[in-house]
């Protein structure tokens, strides 16, 4: 099974190209779904008919779904929201704000996409668009696996056994209500569908991050930032399309200075990203809207390329066996040595990349080897490992 992730800026067109490229990939003969988990749905806007939260047939081979955020909550967090909900009225909060506790930022953003997983188990489709939220939330989602899964490894079992330990007791010491075993239940089963999405984003030559931009200062920067940050997490970009260029026969004096702009700013996206394609889509001279536009806008967009192919993989993250010990190498563009740090503490690595903050549990091969040195040159931090033991 194929998935592409479209996400960029709020506003750069993600949606539409979503919409274009899943109507391409299934004229071309493959059974695709096209999924929103923008909370702000528009996918039925551009196909012209209501989509809903079950995947409902637009044309042959071709389905579309916008998922009910809520649904996914109740779900996937529902036991474990009562009991949050109850916990936090418990410390005095009123039931409105309780409830609102209960559910944390990005949630509904991240349940949608864990939808995947089912559809990867069933096998039902073989190509996966999802038209994702703006690129700050993305970047939330897709980090959201491991950080969860981290506080989960660590914490969850600790907080099971003092749960058993101190229940029969707890009503008459704690002024809280004390979480039953079915809560833990649901928070492992949870921790696993996490581990399976993050086993599925991982995976370079089936799942591809399609990064949508226009040609703007503001836009390219926060392209490159969330670039570094898909490389930081081990997740791949196959392609950039740059949308909503000013087409070359448009000769209006008015539109000379912004022509030039966008020519500036192609110059520096290419220079910037490659060697990872990039495609151009160029600004319409009508809404795009419905089967006929967006056929055209995929033909701007592939031509007659298969607009389901890996355009580009490459493994952001590597390690090697080297001399008695391994390196660790992560391809991190637009940062500088002063953006980075580097640290160990047992089993995890800790990486700082700007903004960004990275976990990394070491494979067991690992667990003997401290970092003997890390320098970053040339884009790429170099962790290497020596052995411990003598």
């Amino acid at each position: 099974m194929r998935t592409l992730l479209f996400t960029g800026k709020g506003g750069v067109g993600k949606t539409t190209l979503s919409a274009a490229t899943a109507l391409s990939a299934a004229q071309k003969g493959h059974k695709t779904l096209v999924i929103s988990t923008d909370a702000a749905h528009s996918l039925s806007d551009s196909f012209g008919l209501q989509l809903g939260n079950q995947p409902k047939q637009i044309e042959s081979n071709l389905y579309g779904q916008e998922i009910d955020a809520v649904e996914q909550i109740e779900t996937k967090w529902g036991k474990i929201k009562s009991y949050l909900s109850a916990f936090f009225a418990s410390q005095g909060l009123d039931q409105i704000e309780a409830e609102e506790m209960s559910i944390f930022p990005g949630m509904e953003e991240l349940f949608s996409l864990m939808e995947i997983c089912s559809y990867h188990k069933t096998a039902e489709y073989e190509v996966i668009i999802v038209d994702c939220a703006p690129t700050g939330d993305t970047l939330r989602l897709l980090s959201a696996p491991e950080i969860t899964g981290w506080y989960l490894k660590h914490i969850f079992p600790f907080q099971r056994t003092a749960a058993k330990a101190v229940r029969p007791v707890a009503h008459r010491i704690f002024p809280f209500p004390f979480p039953e075993d079915e809560i833990f239940e649901d928070m492992k089963n949870l921790t696993s569908q996490l581990a399976e999405m993050k086993e599925i984003l991982a995976d370079t030559q089936k799942t591809s991050i399609r990064l949508i931009l226009n040609p703007e200062k503001m836009i390219v920067k926060e392209a490159q930032r969330s670039f570094t940050f898909f490389n930081l997490f081990g997740y791949t970009v196959d392609s950039i399309i740059v949308n909503r260029l000013i087409p070359k026969e448009v000769k209006d004096p008015h539109f000379k200075q912004w022509k030039s702009s966008q020519t500036a700013y192609q110059k520096m996206i290419k220079e910037c990203f490659s060697p990872i394609p990039i495609f151009n889509s160029e600004l319409f001279d009508q809404e795009i809207s419905g089967k006929e536009m967006l056929n055209k806008l995929a033909w701007k967009v592939y031509g007659k390329k298969d607009p389901t192919q890996l355009f580009f993989s490459q493994n952001p993250i590597n390690i090697e066996k080297s001399n008695g010990g391994f390196n660790l190498s992560i391809y991190l563009p637009f940062l500088e040595k002063k953006d980075l740090d580097v640290y160990q503490s047992g089993e995890e690595l800790f990486i700082k990349a700007g903004h960004y903050k990275r976990n990394i549990l070491l494979p067991r091969t690992l667990l003997n080897y401290k970092i003997q040195k890390a320098q970053f040159e040339n884009q790429y931090l170099n962790i290497r490992f020596r052995s411990q033991v003598s």
